[in-house]
């Protein structure tokens, strides 16, 4: 390691000058094996140019990368005298901030302590030398005065500074708990008694039942279960985000994440092998089948919607019990839900799925779940939701899904075509399914199309 710099310093003598007589030059020639040599920065063979995005010592890449594996190491920080919390205070600065945020002008370490000239801070022909600050900061600064200078970088904090610090942030934390909660409430309110006048006026209109209980309790469970699965696999994969951690502070542990991940997978398996019988062993089940099967009018009911939407057309379609968007959902769901059952399985039981099939088996599989995952959560978010509750048809929220009811005046507005259906075609024991009464009226107005 100490012929390292030699070596080189025969092509880069004006860089080896500088290096041999900084700090880490000399801790090396003084036999500190962890001081950083030429090759711990630049690498060996793979030496490539600063301007490099790839290169260890970019702007991009010298802070968080070269430098913080010694600074941010305990054990040689330790060793050495050197303080912990330089580079994480560095990292929270707003130059720290900057440059993981990919700037290449924001300061780096290199920006203040010098590249192969660093030298410790009371050495006078160190650039972070509080004779030498202002010149230093006035780099990028221009005008900075020694005063300006002599704001902290990374200082450690003295311990008023650090209680004063603790008080602000607890004042500023039950500020906005106390604000934005308060916020929160007042508007929930206002949802809640749009929600409340939207269920009174249902309960006093014509209606029919669009789902049963049977079919309300299996929604609830798969949207319990789901919500669950989603909440405790992405604790797993992103354990730094802020709702996470919330989640370590009351006392989840991995112990207890894995647990109830489990058990909620166990469940919508259930769940979802109890629907497959329901639907081909229950004449309810059958009826619903039917009613969601994929056909043709799909297409053209889709292409119409999207003409009227941009303007086209001036009507819209009237869509059966089940629109072109409940299908693709449902479809969709059955999908995503047999791909996450495989996968979780195969990662539940690593061993005895390799042992079947190969180790190829587990990362493949990780990766559908995590994908399947992504693509399950985000379909929800944006388009079950919508629908369900951001519709302006809808809004404050599709009551459908809890009391099972659905008036006959939405019913002839969005689903006429199923409407038409009950009042006229379906047979007297499918119109009871729904409870479809003398109170619906007839449609004034059906067309085919």
């Amino acid at each position: 390691r100490k012929n390292v710099p030699e070596t080189c310093g025969r092509c880069h003598y004006k860089q080896f000058k500088q290096y041999i007589d900084s700090i880490h030059g000399q801790a090396l020639l003084e036999g500190a094996n962890n001081a950083p040599n030429c090759t711990d920065c630049h690498g060996e063979h793979a030496i490539k140019k600063v301007t490099s995005k790839t290169s260890p010592v970019s702007p991009e890449n010298v802070s968080m990368q070269t430098c913080a594996r010694c600074h941010a190491n305990e054990t040689i920080n330790e060793k050495y005298g050197i303080p912990n919390d330089k580079v994480l205070s560095y990292e929270n600065s707003y130059h720290g901030l900057a440059v993981q945020g990919k700037s290449t002008i924001a300061a780096n370490c290199t920006s203040c302590h010098g590249v192969h000239n660093i030298y410790p801070a009371w050495d006078p022909r160190s650039t972070v030398n509080v004779a030498n600050l202002d010149r230093t900061c006035g780099k990028c600064h221009p005008g900075a005065s020694k005063r300006f200078a002599s704001i902290p970088v990374h200082q450690t904090r003295s311990l008023i500074e650090a209680k004063a610090e603790s008080i602000i942030t607890k004042i500023y934390i039950l500020l906005i708990i106390s604000v934005i909660g308060s916020m929160f409430l007042h508007n929930f309110l206002i949802w809640l008694q749009a929600v409340i006048r939207k269920y009174r006026k249902l309960s006093g209109e014509p209606s029919l039942t669009r789902f049963n209980k049977n079919m309300i309790i299996q929604h609830f469970i798969l949207f319990l279960s789901f919500t669950t699965l989603a909440i405790t696999g992405f604790a797993l994969k992103f354990p730094d985000a802020f709702w996470v951690k919330m989640l370590h502070s009351i006392g989840m542990t991995e112990i207890i994440r894995k647990t109830i991940h489990h058990t909620a997978g166990t469940i919508l398996i259930a769940a979802s092998i109890y629907h497959f019988f329901w639907l081909f062993l229950t004449r309810r089940g059958r009826v619903e089948l039917r009613y969601m099967l994929p056909v043709a009018k799909d297409v053209s009911d889709a292409v119409h919607s999207v003409e009227f939407y941009l303007g086209l057309r001036d009507t819209k379609p009237q869509y059966d019990k089940y629109d072109y968007t409940e299908k693709a959902e449902y479809w969709a769901l059955i999908w995503g839900t047999v791909i996450m059952s495989i996968t979780g399985l195969i990662m539940w039981f690593p061993v005895i799925s390799a042992n079947l099939f190969g180790g190829w088996v587990l990362p493949i599989a990780t990766l559908f779940h995590y994908f399947e995952a992504i693509l399950a959560t985000l379909a929800i978010l944006v388009w079950h939701f919508f629908f369900a509750i951001f519709h302006p048809s809808e809004y404050p929220m599709s009551l459908v899904g809890i009391t099972g009811k659905v008036s006959c005046e939405s019913c002839k507005k969005h689903h006429g075509r199923w409407y038409h259906k009950l009042m006229h075609r379906e047979p007297e024991k499918v119109r009871r399914m729904f409870d479809v009464t003398g109170q619906c009226e007839e449609l004034e107005e059906y067309d085919e199309e």
